[in-house]
């Protein structure tokens, strides 16, 4: 996993000019994204050539809406292009938290239904990092070995 800049500050042009310039992406591409890591994602599917689709992202704990963290709104604070996002990936999967204490279950459910998917929820599982106790994630990795 990649050190994105200025994770405590972040901005979205920041973290945009580090993946173009240390990744690529490809029809074969599997993106994971959680929290913040979710609607970094979407805005790169935007920015994806028109035809060019990579193959899976999975958002975790993901928005695509302020959540009133001044830090994070500069991800979110435009509408997303849900049909070239939706164009640029041939499988979506979205998974939430119902007791997530940063992103309500609401906005989960928005998200999936943004991407046209069905949002699967991991019962009392918080943000979905280790204070949630996912230190590892088994469930996600054997969904990502499928594909």
């Amino acid at each position: 996993m990649p050190d994105f800049p200025n994770t405590n500050f972040p901005k979205l042009f920041e973290w945009l000019k580090f993946f173009e310039k240390n990744f690529s992406l490809r029809k074969d591409t599997i993106l994971v994204g959680h929290s913040l890591g979710a609607p970094f994602i979407l805005r790169l599917l935007e920015r994806l050539p028109e035809g060019q689709k990579i193959g899976a992202c999975f958002l975790v704990s993901g928005f695509e809406r302020p959540l009133g963290f001044p830090e994070t709104e500069n991800f979110v604070d435009k509408p997303f292009d849900w049909e070239k996002i939706r164009q640029s990936c041939e499988k979506f999967v979205v998974i939430h938290s119902d007791n997530d204490p940063y992103v309500p279950l609401a906005i989960g459910k928005d998200l999936a239904k943004s991407l046209n998917v069905k949002l699967i929820i991991e019962h009392a599982a918080g943000h979905i990092n280790a204070p949630g106790g996912f230190l590892s994630y088994p469930r996600l990795l054997n969904m990502i070995l499928k594909i």
